[in-house]
């Protein structure tokens, strides 16, 4: 449509690949694609960047080529917060949150 391949990828903005209008695409790296996308259905929590450590819960986000620890909370809804807050300040508009933020 702009009558140039793109530079790397496409990114589909709501993560349905089935969903090719325009508005819904732009071009993307790697890993601004992969920042983009839900949660994992392996996932036992249900949350992006939470994982249970014992009786507690830790946030960690990946940024670049840099890893992040967020901290340690009690609930997992207060890990998965950290981590939407650290999503939308390292990732900016190619963050995909937990509770739906907007950027």
């Amino acid at each position: 449509m702009t009558g140039q391949w793109p530079k790397e990828e496409i990114d589909h903005k709501d993560t349905d690949k089935n969903n090719n209008k325009w508005v819904n695409l732009r071009e993307a790296t790697h890993a601004e694609n992969n920042q983009n996308s839900d949660v994992r259905r392996d996932n036992p929590l249900g949350f992006k960047g939470v994982k249970r450590q014992r009786n507690r819960f830790t946030a960690r986000i990946v940024a670049g080529k840099n890893r992040y620890y967020l901290g340690s909370f009690l609930t997992v809804e207060e890990a998965a917060k950290a981590y939407d807050e650290a999503a939308l300040r390292l990732h900016g508009e190619f963050a995909r949150t937990n509770f739906g933020m907007v950027t």
